[in-house]
């Protein structure tokens, strides 16, 4: 494959006239901004046809070779694309109008190149700086919230560092990875968000994603890539989607220092509304043992608190960044210093970033060019765990009469009722705590032999080391752990890429073409050590060295792959309106058995400049009405491979210590079965769009239809007990997804002083289980269970890739309840659908208004349908603190019929406490809410002060900012907020998103700034 790959371009590149450039000329002008005349620094000015060119200097000076009768082309993000013949002026000045869309003309696509947007057969979108800064969120993916038509983003709750989930376009897989790829400078990155990471009794600490490391200070530029076709030369990794991120460079001129402190308060957004008219006891009567409320009503004047409330405290948080950046024609640089320090609503919980950055560039002589990133990030998180061995747990069931707050008792135990720690003693001693130390760094080449051909090679690594630690400290309920327990763990994990492109480019008359030959290696390692230890021999003192050996326990994990890929890229375009491309990569995957451990996919696509094409022909010229159109098409297929390790049954093994055994370990069976049979699986996408934009692109519209089938699914599937394993790694299922994008850009008013933008976008996908292997009819996902009230993620054949799957009330083939001989409704022994988690309908709406010197930016984020589970909301029918429990002791003669008789029920029965706490909880249908909502995601006035006020200081520019965050939530939801993720972003296939599970609530906030610039 590589020699045919090879024979081809040495073939493309030998009808290449090597000779002609001989006679140039020397070329010089400025780029401005049409709208102001001011100079446009970092503008990409290229000799067509070739890869020759510069970039603009701070003053938007330019100065390159460029041969007699070339075309010289200006891009910059942002602004529309030109094209200046080059005569005999060697002056050439050029000025550049804004595009009306957000979205830049050129836009940053595979491996960190750029692209003619109207070059592309397949929809991307790009955020600029200021669409990611101005929503003053800490973790970037969070940042893109509403902005991205066809991307749903969820964030995991209000803990500061809590994880967000991505996905692009719905899920294609049934239990593996639907979160896109993410890329640094043309380097992946990793994402992962740790699944039930504690290792102690019970509870899971909801890890972050590890793309909260990334200051989004540091971002130039994010770039989207939705579907295969767009994807496609990432390879196998980038099935789900890409997210490339560009970061910032130096430009030419003299050094500038930028500046930016914010300041930030937030509170609590909603809490579940509770009863307060029952107080403590046990059916009816009053006991202050008793941990739920189902005691006698309060007395008139008797004191109620509010014990979840109670938990919870207005957070602050600061943010510094420092940049410096400059250089000359030849050398330029960007350093970077940034701490971010974010304090919880909860007791002891924060994020704590420090990240240090440097990027250089310089030309070594004419042809060559070097240049390097390095980002060093420390992060450090605490926080507290969730689900039912959290603190906000025991918050839920704490009665109103009693004062939660009194956590301590005089000799300095813990006050507590029933087996559950006492909240507020529980986020003070039972801490949880992650330390990354995080380093990224990317070195790149570029030679330029010819003006015709290009070779990059970039090499990058992502490595990070996290330290865990989960503490209960002695005196917890916990039972085995009322001496102490303590979970450490360290991974290291990192992630080495290298990547050669091959890029010759050549115009034939009209034609244009370009080919581009690449290699991909791509190394990852994953290595965990775990100890856990209990019964502390010093009380005071939480250390795994503070636990005798024989109270050890020791493991440890290591995971490996090696992807390598060659790819090749083939453009084609006629004058600048008509594009093809055709592109393939073949991969080798090490997860993969060596028969099937080589793919091939190919892809192409196609865009037609409509409006160019009828000017071209005479058949309009210039008009005011239709500003461009271009239609678009693409099909592709895209691999992936399996997860590490799956093609062989291994074994694990936990010690009290590591020791060197001549004689082997006794060992267990690992928990899932290999098979060294597994195949990739293979998604097939076609994808058609649209772009039309009229009265002088102050309006646009873009309108994408797409539709993937990915079959051959990889999935582990539950095996019986016997077979000494849970799971069993399988080809087989097909996923189809369909779906459809539509964005909307205008500039309703403009003038001199006023512009008001309005950007808005609405999406709608549905992910359908066509096949799943053998005899199931569903794929339930463990990591998104709910304890106690039996619902769980799972994918349902026929129907939702995101269901819900739970217990429901017992009927008979007429629909009728089947009650017990009591005349009390019954459960159901097997779990069946009760909900689909996907909304039908996603969107985000985004005005900004300015006059002058001001701007007011806000977004509405828009969600129809898609239900929740509000297991939040079942824990408190079990507590007696739901107001669903008020009709208690109240008669009902359910309507049904007795099922050991079949006669209709006429029995009246007591809403007792035994039946809010044994009967209803254990049915999940009536937990299912509608999540629909529309919320002000942020509302942003910004200021910059007048030039005329600043032109005796040495600060060139300075402004104020002031932002709210989640200030409006309109919804029918009963809990603290739909958007929720039960056991974080870490699930694979559906993930957990739409399970409300005791989480920490949502916040909303207030920022005030300042940005300046000497």
């Amino acid at each position: 494959m590589r020699k045919l790959l090879l024979l081809f371009f040495l073939a493309y590149v030998s009808f290449m006239p090597w000779q002609g450039w001989a006679q140039s000329v020397s070329i010089s002008g400025q780029v401005t901004s049409a709208a102001d005349n001011n100079p446009l620094p970092g503008v990409s000015v290229a000799v067509k046809g070739t890869t020759t060119g510069t970039h603009t200097d701070a003053d938007g000076q330019f100065t390159l070779q460029a041969p007699a009768g070339s075309s010289l082309v200006f891009r910059y993000i942002g602004f529309l694309t030109k094209e200046v013949k080059v005569g005999n002026a060697s002056t050439i000045n050029v000025a550049l109008q804004e595009s009306s869309q957000n979205l830049g003309e050129v836009v940053v696509t595979a491996f960190g190149v750029e692209q003619e947007k109207r070059a592309l057969g397949y929809s991307v979108q790009e955020l600029q700086t200021r669409d990611i800064t101005e929503t003053q969120q800490a973790n970037i993916v969070n940042a893109m919230q509403g902005k991205v038509a066809g991307v749903q983003i969820t964030n995991s709750g209000g803990a500061p560092g809590a994880s967000a989930i991505m996905m692009i376009r719905g899920g294609t897989s049934l239990s593996g990875n639907n979160q896109p790829l993410y890329v640094v400078d043309g380097i992946p990155i990793d994402n992962t968000t740790p699944v039930g990471q504690g290792g102690l009794s019970a509870g899971t600490a909801p890890a972050s994603n590890r793309a909260i490391d990334i200051n989004p200070e540091d971002i130039a530029s994010i770039t989207v890539l939705k579907g295969p076709s767009a994807a496609a030369l990432y390879g196998l990794r980038a099935a789900e989607g890409v997210v490339v991120i560009t970061t910032k460079k130096g430009t030419a001129g003299k050094a500038k220092i930028n500046y930016s402190n914010t300041f930030s308060f937030d509170k609590v957004n909603k809490l579940p509304d509770f009863q307060s008219v029952y107080k403590q006891g046990e059916q009816g009567d009053f006991d202050p043992a008793a941990m739920g409320s189902w005691g006698p009503a309060f007395s008139a004047n008797e004191t109620r608190y509010n014990n979840l409330e109670s938990m919870f405290k207005s957070a602050f948080t600061q943010k510094h960044d420092l940049s410096v950046s400059g250089g000359n024609d030849r050398s330029t640089f960007y350093a970077s210093a940034s701490h971010f320090d974010q304090g919880g609503i909860v007791e002891n919980t924060a994020l704590e970033r420090n990240s240090f950055r440097l990027s250089a560039d310089t030309k070594v002589g004419e042809k060559l060019k070097i240049g390097g990133t390095a980002n060093y990030i420390k992060t450090g998180r605490t926080y507290v765990s969730q689900g039912s061995a959290s603190g906000v747990m025991g918050a839920v069931y704490w009665p109103l009469n009693d004062d939660m707050g009194l956590y301590l008792n005089p000799d300095g135990t813990q006050r507590t009722i029933g087996v559950n720690d006492n909240p507020h003693w529980s986020v003070r001693n039972k801490p949880i705590t992650s330390d990354v130390d995080r380093i990224m760094a990317v070195g790149t080449v570029i030679y330029d032999p010819f003006e015709f051909l290009n070779v990059t090679y970039r090499l990058g690594t992502d490595y990070y080391t996290d330290n865990f630690k989960s503490v209960r400290m002695p005196g917890t309920t916990t039972v085995g752990e009322e001496r102490g327990a303590i979970s450490e763990s360290t991974t290291n994990n990192r992630i080495t890429t290298s990547t050669l492109l091959v890029t010759g480019k050549k115009s034939f008359g009209d034609f244009n073409t370009s080919l581009t030959l690449g290699h991909n290696a791509e190394d990852s390692r994953r290595q965990t050590a775990t100890w856990y230890g209990r019964n502390f021999i010093d009380p005071g003192f939480a250390s795994i060295n503070n636990v005798v050996q024989t109270d050890r326990t020791i493991s440890q994990a290591i995971s490996q792959r090696r992807i390598v890929g060659v790819f090749g890229d083939l453009n084609l375009d006629w004058k600048g309106i008509a594009f093809l491309s055709f592109r393939g990569r073949n991969d080798w995957s090490s997860t993969l058995p060596v028969s099937s451990r080589s793919f091939f996919y190919p892809s192409v696509s196609t865009s037609l400049v409509i409006t160019d094409l009828l000017e071209d022909m005479g058949a309009i010229s210039g008009s005011s009405v239709l500003s461009f159109a271009k239609i678009r098409a693409s099909w592709a297929r895209v691999g992936k491979d399996a997860p590490p390790h799956v093609l062989a049954t291994t074994l694990a093994t936990a010690t009290n210590s590591f020791t060197i055994a001549p004689r082997g370990f006794i060992s267990n069976a690992n928990d899932y079965y290999g098979n060294p049979a597994l195949k990739p699986e293979f998604t097939n996408s076609i994808e058609l769009g649209a772009d039309v934009r009229f009265f002088r692109n102050r309006l646009g519209l873009d309108f994408t239809y797409y539709k993937t089938s990915t079959d051959e699914q990889i999935l582990g599937t539950r095996t019986p007990p016997s077979s000494g394993a849970f799971l069993a790694y399988m080809n087989g299922g097909r996923i189809d997804n369909e779906g459809v994008e539509l964005m909307l850009n205008t500039q309703p008013v403009t003038n001199e002083n006023f512009t008001w933008q309005l950007d808005f976008n609405i999406a709608k996908n549905t992910a359908t289980v066509k096949e799943l292997p053998g005899t199931l009819d569903r794929v339930e996902l463990s990591d998104a269970w709910v304890a106690g009230s039996v619902a769980q993620g799972a994918a349902f054949l026929g129907g939702s890739l995101f269901g819900i799957n739970g217990n429901v009330w017992k009927r008979n083939e007429q629909g009728q309840l089947l009650l017990n001989d009591e005349g009390y409704p019954q459960v159901q022994s097997t779990l069946q659908y009760i909900g689909d988690r996907n909304p039908d309908w996603t969107g985000g709406i985004t005005n900004t208004f300015s006059y002058k010197n001001l701007s007011l930016s806000f977004l509405w984020d828009i969600r129809v349908g898609g239900d929740i589970y509000n297991a939040t909301e079942n824990t408190l029918v079990r507590s007696g603190l739901s107001t669903k429990t008020l009709d208690r002791g109240q008669t009902r003669v359910f309507e049904g019929v007795i099922e050991s008789t079949g006669e209709p029920n006429t029995k009246s029965v007591v809403l007792d406490q035994n039946y809010y706490q044994t009967i209803y909880p254990f049915q999940g249908y009536d937990f299912v809410e509608d999540g629909s909502w529309l919320r002000m995601r942020y509302i942003t006035l910004t200021y910059n002060l007048p030039s005329q006020i600043l032109e005796k200081t040495p600060i060139s520019n300075l402004q104020v900012f002031a932002t709210g965050r989640n200030l409006v939530l309109i919804t029918d939801y009963s809990g603290v907020d739909p958007e929720v993720s039960g056991s974080g972003a870490g699930v694979g296939g559906s993930g957990s998103f739409g399970f409300d599970n005791l989480g920490v609530p949502a916040t909303r906030g207030f920022d005030i700034g300042l940005k300046l610039t000497l």
